[in-house]
């Protein structure tokens, strides 16, 4: 993957569990939506598009979907999606996607947990900075949401 600095967003985080439990957490869509905070319907399967509803308090009602792309049993998850909210009026299907991955790897005392999200530097010139910052912002939340929810639940 090359990419700038300012195209891709990385955080990563030990969970205090195996990585089995992160994996279910991560790719069970009902778990996924406990942390994650959204209301969605279905199962996760490379190819398959899943629409989600935000019920985080900071983006409580927000529609969006992701596409599956991959999903290599407890070691690679990724998708696909259109990051930041969305302008009124805004065409997400003439946007470029970004591609968020989740990587998991043992670790002493559990599991380390990678999220890359990149393709940023796609995204037109009026969305790039604030959906970079948003998304910035929201793994750190996220990533620190899927901690709690996994590690308590080991």
């Amino acid at each position: 993957m090359t990419s700038s600095r300012s195209s891709t967003i990385e955080k990563q985080i030990l969970i205090r569990a195996p990585r089995h439990r992160v994996w279910q957490a991560l790719t069970n869509l009902e778990e996924f939506a406990r942390w994650f905070q959204v209301r969605a319907s279905g199962a996760f399967a490379p190819g398959v598009r899943l629409d989600m509803v935000s019920t985080h308090p900071l983006g409580n009602g927000a529609a969006f979907y992701i596409e599956v792309d991959t999903i290599q049993p407890e070691t690679l998850f990724s998708w696909r999606w259109h990051p930041g909210s969305k302008p009124a009026g805004a065409n997400y299907d003439a946007e470029p996607y970004t591609t968020v991955e989740f990587r998991l790897h043992d670790a002493e005392g559990g599991t380390l947990v990678t999220v890359t999200e990149w393709g940023f530097d796609r995204l037109s010139l009026e969305r790039r900075a604030k959906a970079f910052a948003d998304n910035t912002k929201g793994w750190e939340i996220q990533m620190a949401a899927l901690g709690d929810y996994a590690g308590k639940s080991a």
